[in-house]
């Protein structure tokens, strides 16, 4: 029992480990093209160097960090045309997920969508744009979870941890999420009255400006 209780321990201490690296990563406060520094992360998180390595190495291959031989883990940085590729493939994808859900989803399952945006609205009235992004996110994944399309599932499993870093957003200011929360309810109200023309064109708007603010949030050049 001792042996389980210890193994079970170092597994929480390893996924605390990445679930606080991800989240800076995430959230920007890790920046990119920023070097992760093994001893410094296990200082700073106050754990043995182990659990970090381990981290550094799942995130690695989840895309958001990059191991250079004989430099270092680096947050992974992103060209214009690395931003263009992600948002062309977010626009397939969610145009496809706006259709099913229009076309197979019931009122009760479409109700799930509109509770998120919900959520969306309230954070941004309080003025807590990280809770808002973080919304923003799951927002965006239940629009393809809900199409129950289990090979759709396996693809944006993983893409989505290379999406992410693209929305850091709440680095913008309440002006853009303001329009950001215009045009989710815009898809929302679409996809509620089964009129997919509108869930498409403020899907497309909202996909267009948010790869714009994207590239100069980023300082991204050509």
């Amino acid at each position: 029992m001792d042996a389980f209780k210890e193994k079970n321990k170092i597994s929480t201490i390893k996924q605390q480990v990445y679930d606080i690296i991800k989240e800076n990563i995430l959230n920007g406060t890790f920046e990119q093209g920023e070097w992760l520094q093994e001893k410094k992360l296990a200082e700073m998180l106050d754990v043995s160097r182990s659990p970090v390595r381990e981290a550094l190495k799942e995130l690695v291959g989840e895309g958001l960090l990059e191991n250079i031989p004989n430099k270092g883990v680096f947050v992974r940085k992103y060209s214009k045309k690395d931003i263009d590729n992600i948002f062309e493939l977010r626009e397939i994808l969610e145009k496809y997920a706006i259709k099913k859900i229009i076309e197979e989803s019931s009122d009760i399952e479409i109700g799930v969508l509109i509770n998120i945006f919900n959520e969306m609205e309230d954070s941004y009235n309080k003025g807590d744009l990280l809770d808002y992004y973080k919304i923003d996110t799951i927002f965006h994944a239940t629009l393809y979870y809900m199409c129950e399309n289990e090979i759709l599932d396996h693809m944006v499993s993983g893409i989505l941890p290379i999406i992410q870093p693209t929305k850091i957003g709440y680095k913008q200011g309440m002006a853009r999420f303001g329009k950001s929360l215009e045009e989710h309810r815009g898809i929302v109200d679409g996809i509620k009255e089964r009129n997919f023309e509108k869930a498409l064109k403020y899907q497309k708007i909202h996909l267009d400006l948010a790869k714009e603010e994207t590239i100069k949030n980023l300082e991204i050049k050509d």
